[in-house]
C-alpha cells in the first residue's frame, strides 16, 4: 500500500531531535500525520509504550482518537478486542498506544512513556508540558495552532534540541480544492486570521476577541442546524441561541436575552417560540438543577462538556461568523468582548469575565458539536 504522507511525516522520520514541534495554519495536516508516524513507528518496535494527550478528554475522543482509529483501518491493522475505550489504550502488538488528558492529576505524573504526543498543545501549561516532558524517555512531539500570541511554545523554537517547524495547508498536497478556497478566503476577511488560520503565524494582539463577525438575515439552504444553547443567569442575563453551520461558516441567532428569570420562566419563554425541542439545548453545566427541570418540561436540555475557554474561542474563530441582523445584544457583546490586560496594558491570553452572556453559549454548542478538521457533528 501506497501511503499518502505530508511533510511532518518526512521530517519526524528524519530528525533524531528530542522535541518536535509543528506549528501550524488550519488544514496543514500536523496531527494526522504525526498519528501516522506514531503508528507506523511502532510497527518496527517493541514493547514501547506511545501516548497521545491532550488538555481534555473530550476534544481528544472527538478529534485525534478518530484520525488514531481510521489509520489503524486504513492499515489494517485494527481489532476491535484490542482497542480499550475505558482504560484508554490500543495493544499494537507488544506495544501500546495510550491516550489521556492533562487535567487528570494520575495519568500527567503516572507512569512513563517511550514517546509522547500533545495534540493541540496551547491548551496546557508550561509545568504540565514539563512533566510529562519529564515521564518521556524519547522524545515529545507537540503540535498546536498559533492563535494565541504568547504562549510558552514560542520559546522552544530556539531550543538547540528541538525540531520547530511552521507548516500551512499548502504543505498538505492532498486538501481538496473547496477547503484551500475556504482558507484562502481570509485573506479578503480578516488579516489576522489569514496570518493565524492561512499562514500559521502567531496573530497580531488586538484588544477585542473577535472582529470576524458579519451580518445575515437569511440562511443559505445548505445551512444545517446544529441546535439551541442556553447560559443560566438571574442577575445576569438568562439567553437562548440558535446555531447553524453551512462548511466553515456559522450562523448564530439570539432567541432569548432575559434578567431576573427562573427556570419555570425560561421554560415558558422556550415553548412559546414555536422550536423543535427535541433539537439538542447545550446548556451551561453548572446548573444541573435548571436542565433536570427542562428535562422534565420535555426539552432536550444537555450539559455542557466544558473545555478551555480559549478552545472555544479557538472553534469560533476558526469559522466565519455571521450575526443575525436582529440580535443586538449578540452585536453588543462581541463588539466589547475583550482580552484581559496587565498593568503594563499588554494583553493576556484571557479574555474579561463579562459581555460574554451569549458568546458562552456560542462557545459551548461548538465546544461540543464541532469536530475539528472534519466537517461532523456529535450529539
Amino acid at each position: 500500500m501506497k501511503i499518502q504522507t505530508t511533510e511532518v511525516f518526512q521530517l519526524l522520520q528524519e530528525t533524531n531531535k528530542r522535541v518536535c514541534v509543528f506549528q501550524g495554519s488550519s488544514r496543514a495536516g500536523k496531527t494526522y500525520n504525526i498519528i501516522l508516524w506514531l503508528v507506523i513507528d511502532l510497527l518496527n518496535k517493541e514493547n514501547k509504550v506511545y501516548s497521545i494527550i491532550r488538555k481534555t478528554l473530550p476534544a481528544l475522543k472527538g478529534s485525534v482518537l478518530r484520525d488514531l482509529k481510521e489509520i489503524l483501518l486504513m492499515l489494517d491493522l485494527y481489532d476491535d478486542s484490542k482497542w480499550h475505550s475505558v482504560d484508554g489504550y490500543y495493544e499494537l502488538g507488544s506495544n501500546i498506544i495510550e491516550w489521556f488528558s492533562v487535567d487528570d492529576e494520575t495519568k500527567l505524573r503516572g507512569r512513563k512513556r517511550d514517546i509522547g504526543f500533545v495534540n493541540e498543545a496551547t491548551e496546557i501549561t508550561y509545568d504540565e508540558y514539563v512533566q510529562l516532558s519529564l515521564r518521556t524517555g524519547e522524545r515529545m512531539i507537540l503540535d498546536f495552532n498559533p492563535s494565541l500570541w504568547q504562549s510558552w511554545l514560542y520559546d522552544l523554537e530556539s531550543d538547540p534540541d528541538c525540531l520547530y517547524k511552521i507548516v500551512t495547508y499548502k504543505d498538505n498536497p492532498f486538501l481538496p480544492k473547496l477547503q484551500v478556497e475556504e482558507i484562502e478566503k481570509l485573506k479578503d476577511r480578516d488579516p489576522n486570521l489569514w496570518r493565524v488560520f492561512g499562514l500559521g503565524l502567531k496573530g497580531i494582539p488586538t484588544r477585542v476577541v473577535f472582529s470576524h463577525q458579519k451580518e445575515y438575515t437569511e440562511l443559505p439552504p445548505s445551512a444545517k442546524k446544529l441546535g439551541y444553547s442556553v447560559d443560566f443567569g438571574y442577575n445576569d442575563p438568562t439567553t437562548l441561541i440558535e446555531v447553524h453551520k453551512d462548511n466553515e461558516s456559522i450562523y448564530v441567532k439570539e432567541l432569548l436575552y432575559l434578567r431576573n428569570t427562573t427556570i419555570n420562566d425560561l421554560i415558558y419563554k422556550i415553548k412559546d417560540l414555536n422550536i423543535n425541542l427535541k433539537d439538542d439545548f447545550i446548556c451551561d453545566s453548572a446548573n444541573p438543577q435548571g436542565i433536570a427541570e427542562m428535562v422534565r418540561a420535555g426539552i432536550n436540555a444537555k450539559p455542557v462538556k466544558k473545555d478551555t475557554i480559549l478552545a472555544g474561542i479557538d472553534q469560533i474563530k476558526r469559522n466565519n461568523l455571521f450575526v443575525h441582523r436582529d440580535s443586538e445584544h449578540i452585536w453588543e457583546e462581541l463588539n466589547s468582548y475583550v482580552w484581559k490586560q496587565d498593568k503594563n496594558g499588554n494583553n493576556l491570553d484571557e479574555p474579561e469575565d463579562k459581555n460574554n452572556h451569549l458568546i458562552d453559549p456560542l462557545r459551548y454548542i461548538m465546544t461540543m458539536k464541532s469536530m475539528r478538521n472534519t466537517g461532523i457533528y456529535i450529539l
